[in-house]
């Protein structure tokens, strides 16, 4: 059986993060990933431009553009996607204002682990509305 690979757009600034949230996402089979990194919002909207993504993993502190500014440029060229934003520590309420304007969750790069989880339940059957597994995947992460 074929399993057409969800289409993620990572956009990170930093290599480590980057690697440990690619990763994380590597190697699952039932519900594989294509992973696409940007380092700067500037080259994430030029592929936004020309390319669909299923989902956006958007960190709100980059060269190019910082907190909400970045967020609502994004959500305007992809409507459609899901955007998580990557939250550091510092910029956690940001990242809560992110959601109020459209983004569908958030989550601490500290817990890169859970990023497939996340994603997963991003994309899951019902992918608009948050469920009991996302919450959960929230919490956990929150620890």
């Amino acid at each position: 059986m074929n399993i057409t690979p969800t289409t993620v757009l990572l956009v990170e600034d930093d290599p480590a993060d980057a690697r440990l949230i690619q990763d994380a996402l590597a190697g699952t089979v039932s519900n594989p990933f294509r992973v696409e990194w940007e380092t700067r919002l500037s080259g994430a909207l030029k592929r936004l431009g020309s390319e669909k993504f299923e989902v956006i993993l958007l960190d709100l502190s980059l060269p190019d553009s910082k907190g909400l500014e970045a967020f609502d440029q994004v959500f305007q060229a992809a409507p459609d996607s899901l955007i998580l934003v990557l939250s550091g520590l510092t910029d956690e309420e940001t990242a809560r204002q992110a959601m109020e304007r459209g983004a569908h969750d958030y989550f601490s790069k500290g817990h890169a682990t859970l990023t497939g989880c996340r994603v997963r339940c991003a994309t899951s059957s019902s992918a608009r509305l948050p469920g009991a597994r996302c919450r959960a995947a929230r919490n956990a992460s929150a620890r």
